[in-house]
């Protein structure tokens, strides 16, 4: 049996105003971070900070390889 790893992890925080500028906050991290690193980004949990602050861990997730 293959021995599990564990995932490797990111925090951010995020100041937002709607749940719609958040998602776009979100998606614009995703994408900066996948251009960097060649890396996806998949959420891993959520906890908010209060009404407008929310802290967001993503899950690092190697790219599949292309055809």
């Amino acid at each position: 049996m293959a021995k599990s790893t564990e995932p490797t992890l990111l925090k951010r925080d995020f100041t937002f105003t709607t749940d719609a500028e958040l998602n776009s906050l979100i998606a614009a991290h995703r994408a900066a971070h996948e251009a960097e690193h060649g890396k996806i980004l998949a959420m891993h949990a959520r906890q908010s900070l209060g009404s407008t602050k929310v802290r967001i861990t993503f899950r690092v997730v190697e790219k599949k390889g292309g055809r």
